[in-house]
């Protein structure tokens, strides 16, 4: 029957068809018997599907990961639908087609705006599932993990990492000398940690992890007989994160 990785047992049957004297004469009573059988047994070929990834990337690239699935002594593996295996996020699907050995995915590395390590991408095989899952005599996933690490941008020119901007605008753009004016810092990204913005008449406005914006509110000029019209400007003299982390690109 021939060896192979999928569950297909059976039974070889031979009967006789016909007996005839080689000189062409006749028997005066020739009886032919029954069938004979033979059992056919399934030996167990283990089928094993094993997970790779990119090794390295930079942040915000692409990791590619590939399920393989190979057989020891070079049995072939192309008698099977598809197969489907999601990964330990629960998220990444990677398929092998119908008759094949190789099936891809592509995760987008992830991406921050500050200096430092990045913690690396760990995966591994959690499930499989499609149709012909059964068909196979042993189909192991090899549970592994594989590790991607995760590099900074390099903060060169042309590259020059996440931009983290802050700007401030005013909320009004006139008011009475005895009314307070109102301003807003904002920033273009929300951050995973405080950032503390330091005005030009040296005020402090901290915005908050996960928002964009904050408001100052600016002393009233004072309310008084005179003509003294004018005008208050604010401007941002530094930005800093609030644990001590370095930006990447700061503007």
């Amino acid at each position: 029957q021939g060896d192979d990785v999928y569950n297909d047992a059976g039974q070889i049957s031979l009967g006789i068809t016909s007996a005839v004297d080689v000189d062409g004469r006749t028997f005066e009573n020739l009886q032919l018997g029954g069938n004979a059988s033979v059992q056919v047994t399934d030996t167990t070929d283990e089928v094993v599907a094993k997970l790779t990834a990119t090794p390295s990337v930079t942040e915000g690239g692409e990791i590619t990961y590939t399920i393989t699935l190979t057989n020891k002594d070079g049995l072939p593996i192309n008698n099977h639908s598809a197969l489907t295996f999601t990964l330990s996020d629960g998220k990444t699907v990677i398929t092998v087609p119908a008759n094949g050995t190789v099936g891809t995915a592509t995760v987008t590395a992830p991406d921050n705006v500050y200096v430092g390590t990045n913690d690396p991408v760990v995966m591994s095989i959690a499930t499989v599932g499609g149709a012909d899952v059964g068909k196979f005599e042993q189909l192991t996933l090899d549970k592994t993990p594989v590790s991607t690490s995760v590099t900074d941008e390099p903060g060169t020119p042309g590259n020059e990492g996440d931009l983290v901007k802050v700007t401030i605008t005013a909320d009004q753009t006139s008011v009475a000398e005895n009314v307070k004016p109102t301003f807003t810092v904002h920033i273009n990204t929300a951050l995973a940690h405080d950032l503390v913005v330091t005005l030009s008449n040296n005020a402090q406005v901290t915005i908050k992890a996960g928002e964009t914006s904050a408001p100052y509110t600016h002393a009233a000029q004072g309310d008084d007989v005179y003509n003294d019209a004018g005008q208050i400007s604010l401007g941002i003299t530094s930005a800093v994160d609030a644990t001590g982390a370095t930006f990447e690109n700061l503007e």
